[in-house]
């Protein structure tokens, strides 16, 4: 197992300069992801156990950043930029080995890749609204799958919209609505396996594709307990104070842009199963999720008038897997995909 903290700047790497002293740029350079930064942010990732990483937090945490000057990129444009703490998220987490899980009978899912779907996406599903029974404010959004999904093949390898094409030598990728599908190869040796209770697989299309894909379907709802599963709501239905977006996070606040922000500082967040049998099964999803798990009903009201908007899930379940698929994944799929331990359980 190994931990790494990632470092959000509220600021450019050039603009950095403004902040940190000449000592400080150079001892951070080779810590920069240039990949993952921007105009507006600048990433660094270290493992946490790095000593220039405790250094830097104390040395900058302290410091503010000021607005866009008048001379540079984003003044140019008449933006006055922000002030608020140079540092705007740290966040630490674990990558985990085979050997650190062996002992938890279901592991999440963490997949790497989003893949787009073929619009329109009122193909492939029937969409209900659901009002809340005893709140005239609220309302849910229920997409009930009714056809095969269709996704674009190896055309390209660039991002679009929606997600990435599947690419030849993909494994498994999520689609932009949170299905999980597979290629052929993993599909026939999971097959294979004989597992005592079968996983269903649905057939997808892939544009430019030279073998099939499949989609995985959950074997049932697992129950999450919160706490000790870190979900924090993020705001609520102002007359019947149920939920309206829900994060799965160990920070209390989430405002990272704005004059009101602060840093966040985020650690490893955990779920923790109700239950503490092990269901049959190899893949599940649970029954508590993340996102805008309900909408106003003004929202959803405007549904007529574009009903495109309102196929795209605005929350999603966790992804659970057993140790027979996580050791399938290891042995086959060597890249798109990591885990991390579930709670709760016993073997």
């Amino acid at each position: 197992m190994q931990s790494f903290t990632l470092v959000d700047l509220a600021c450019s790497w050039k603009d950095a300069a403004r902040y940190l002293s000449q000592r400080w740029l150079a001892m951070l350079n080779p810590y920069l992801d240039l990949s993952q930064s921007s105009i507006l942010s600048a990433r660094l990732r270290f493992r946490s156990e790095d000593t220039i990483l405790a250094n830097f937090l104390t040395y900058a945490e302290p410091i503010k950043v000021h607005g866009a000057l008048p001379g540079g990129f984003l003044g140019r444009f008449g933006n006055k930029g922000e002030s608020g703490p140079l540092l705007r998220l740290v966040r630490s987490w674990c990558e985990y080995e085979l050997t650190d899980l062996q002992d938890y009978p279901i592991v999440q899912l963490l997949l790497d890749s989003t893949i787009a779907l073929v619009q329109p996406l009122s193909q492939f599903y029937r969409l209900e609204i659901k009002p809340t029974a005893d709140c005239e404010i609220c309302g849910e959004v229920h997409l009930h799958q009714q056809a095969p999904l269709r996704v674009h093949g190896a055309a390209g390898d660039e991002a679009g919209l929606h997600g990435y094409n599947w690419r030849n030598g993909d494994s498994i990728a999520a689609t932009n609505n949170y299905e999980v599908i597979i290629s052929e190869d993993l599909y026939r040796l999971f097959e294979e396996t004989e597992a005592r209770t079968p996983l269903k697989f649905i057939p997808v299309e892939a544009y430019g594709g030279k073998q099939p894909l499949w989609q995985m379907q959950p074997q049932g709802r697992l129950p999450l307990q919160s706490p000790p599963t870190p979900l924090k709501v993020r705001d609520r239905c102002q007359a019947c104070k149920r939920p309206l977006t829900v994060a799965l996070s160990t920070s209390p606040n989430d405002i990272a842009f704005g004059p009101e922000r602060e840093t966040i500082y985020e650690q490893e967040a955990l779920l923790t199963l109700e239950t503490t049998d092990l269901p049959e099964g190899d893949f599940w999803v649970t029954d508590l999720q993340q996102g805008r798990i309900r909408e106003q009903m003004a929202v959803l009201q405007s549904f007529a008038d574009a009903p495109d908007p309102f196929y795209v899930r605005l929350s999603q379940p966790f992804w659970l897997i057993s140790q027979r698929w996580l050791r399938l994944l290891h042995e086959h799929a060597p890249h798109g995909w990591s885990c991390q331990p579930v709670k709760g359980l016993t073997q």
